[in-house]
């Protein structure tokens, strides 16, 4: 008949295969790690070590076109290829359009992605004020965009109305409908020159708001057109003095309620008013009294 050992001589039997597999297991995790470092070990030596040797030679050129094609396709099988795009800024640059100016193909080898070309072919869509591109390795783009600022509608004799910004930029691919409230401008080089007269008119939000128009007035000045059909005479320097002015104006005598015009300020020290016609044909013939003879 068959006895069993000691209780205190089977748990050290089970302790030794334990100690037996830890041992095994562990054998193999250092291998898969010498294996990880082999490969990047000749990763690195195909790209530096190697050239470097050949540049010695003379037979640099040949060789380093090699070694070059090796280090890619070395990083292609270390899973070094484009496989994420992540972008940030966009919002009314098309997302197709965007995509097809980065130009990234699925598998492309992200070692020989050229962001500079792509950041260029960004920066060329209608939307894209600036852009970077940067590679985070193994597999991923970054894509930060800043995008243009509508700023007013530029009224063109031959396409309409046309959406710009402040650096005079003509925008594409846009609903019309969404930019009705900004203000209308007319002249040849009215895109060029609007962002000063905007931020000058901007400054004072009460007035801004009354704003609908502002006429370019040869190449020098401008006409700022009110939402009443009152017609603002700027100078050509100043403009932010002369705008103060008719703030104060219109605080201190309500110039913008009454049947008014024009109102120039193209003079620093006197202010000009035209009537409407309805109401300079009243001054003129002015109603007669009940009772006068």
């Amino acid at each position: 008949m068959r006895t069993l050992g000691p209780v205190g001589t089977l748990e050290e039997q089970a302790r030794e295969r334990r100690e037996k597999l830890d041992k095994k297991h562990g054998i193999a995790s250092n291998l898969k790690k010498v294996a990880r470092v082999m490969w990047w070990a000749g990763f690195v030596g195909v790209i530096t070590i190697i050239p470097a040797a050949l540049w010695y030679t003379g037979k640099a050129d040949k060789w380093i076109a090699i070694a070059e094609d090796e280090s890619v396709r070395l990083s292609a099988e270390l899973g070094m290829t484009v496989k994420n795009i992540e972008v940030s800024g966009r919002e009314k640059t098309d997302t197709n359009a965007l995509l097809a100016a980065i130009g990234q193909k699925p598998g492309t080898p992200i070692i020989t992605f050229d962001v500079d070309a792509a950041r260029e072919r960004i920066e060329q869509l209608s939307w894209v004020r600036t852009a970077t591109v940067e590679r985070q390795l193994p597999d991923t783009l970054i894509v930060s965009i800043v995008e243009r600022k509508p700023l007013a509608l530029w009224q063109t004799e031959d396409r309409g109305h046309v959406l710009i910004d402040g650096d005079g930029e003509q925008l594409q691919n846009y609903e019309l409908g969404d930019y009705l409230d900004l203000p209308v401008l007319v002249g040849d080089d009215a895109p060029q020159h609007a962002a000063e007269m905007l931020q000058t008119i901007q400054s004072i939000p009460d007035l801004y708001a009354k704003v609908t128009g502002a006429q370019r007035i040869g190449h020098r000045r401008w006409n700022i057109q009110l939402s009443n059909g009152m017609f603002i005479r700027l100078p050509e320097h100043d403009m932010d003095k002369a705008w103060q002015r008719l703030e104060m104006l219109d605080r201190e005598h309500d110039l913008l309620e009454r049947d008014i015009l024009i109102v120039d300020l193209r003079l620093p020290d006197r202010t000009f008013v035209r009537l409407t016609p309805g109401a300079a044909e009243k001054r003129r013939n002015p109603p007669k009294k009940e009772g006068a003879v």
